[in-house]
């Protein structure tokens, strides 16, 4: 019988910091003052997430960021069961794609539920204290 061995790595994102660029400094400070926020290209006028600083259709150079409504829809999800090390984990976790009306793209979060489902509507939980980070959502919950 052969055994499995596994070497936890630290991947190249996780030990290199990277910057945001203006686009994206623009939406963690939005994030850390509750806000969600989309990339606007002002050539075709569509609204994007994950925001990047040129328009992929067009590319148009972005330069604003509009507010979208916090509440989002699940469009696919999976539920995690089991740790890095395949032990059992203490709660099952939902991870989310979450896409917002209007806008090309969006989330992949977290979401706190017991019966998930595609097509819920969610909104953000936002945590107390904010650091301009992804994580200040600290999960999305059915709206």
């Amino acid at each position: 019988m052969r055994r499995v061995k596994q070497f936890p790595e630290v991947m190249e994102i996780e030990a290199y910091v990277y910057t945001a660029g203006p686009i994206g400094t623009k939406w963690l400070e939005a994030l850390k003052s509750g806000k969600i926020t989309a990339a606007y290209c002002p050539k075709c006028g569509r609204l994007f997430l994950p925001p990047k600083m040129y328009c992929p259709y067009d590319f148009e150079e972005v330069k604003e960021l509009r507010e979208v409504a916090p509440v989002g829809v699940v469009e696919s999800y999976t539920v995690i069961e089991r740790d890095f090390y395949g032990e059992p984990l203490k709660e099952k976790k939902v991870l989310a794609f979450i896409r917002f009306p209007g806008v090309e793209g969006g989330l992949i979060h977290y979401v706190k539920t017991d019966k998930p489902r595609v097509g819920m509507k969610v909104r953000p939980k936002w945590r107390d204290e904010r650091r301009g980070l992804v994580t200040d959502i600290e999960y999305f919950e059915e709206a």
